[in-house]
């Protein structure tokens, strides 16, 4: 899936259909009592398994607009940044340009490693083991990046 998409799902919410499909559930059975615990346990963890169809649904994703909160609190100080980093390079825009390609991709990425609201849903968090909704891998965050035309990154 293209980093690209994700990051609009993340950034404006959406839905995904979820075609029903067939699936072993694994649990713990409890040979004392004869019970079956209630929480799906991994496939090697478990001594009972049952088959189910799991119907079609739709998950929702609530919007996360970490990209247009970044350029709504950040970009007001990028003016006289970019004026900074001019005057310290002699006013060679390429490299200027680049230095604040560098400042802004850091900019985002801490937005992203730091967004909190809203926070996975509990079994998302069960899943990833960690509730930072916009990482799961972090290979958005790591995708981060910019371009400058004649600049030396």
């Amino acid at each position: 899936t293209p980093v690209a998409y994700i990051a609009a799902i993340n950034e404006f919410g959406g839905s995904a259909i979820i075609p029903a499909r067939e699936q072993t559930l694994h649990f713990c059975y409890n040979e004392k009592t004869g019970e079956i615990g209630h929480r799906f346990v991994k496939a090697g963890k478990g001594n009972f398994a049952q088959d189910v169809v799991i119907p079609e649904h739709t998950v929702t994703i609530p919007p996360r607009p970490f990209f247009r909160k970044m350029i709504e609190h950040k970009s007001p100080e990028w003016g006289e940044k970019m004026a900074t980093l001019l005057r310290a390079n002699d006013f060679d825009t390429a490299t200027a340009l680049v230095y604040m390609g560098e400042h802004i991709k850091g900019q985002l990425q801490m937005f992203i490693r730091d967004w909190k609201r809203p926070p996975n849903a509990a079994s998302t968090v069960r899943q990833k083991g960690f509730n930072n909704p916009l990482i799961e891998t972090g290979h958005m965050m790591n995708s981060v990046d910019y371009s400058v035309d004649g600049g030396k990154k």
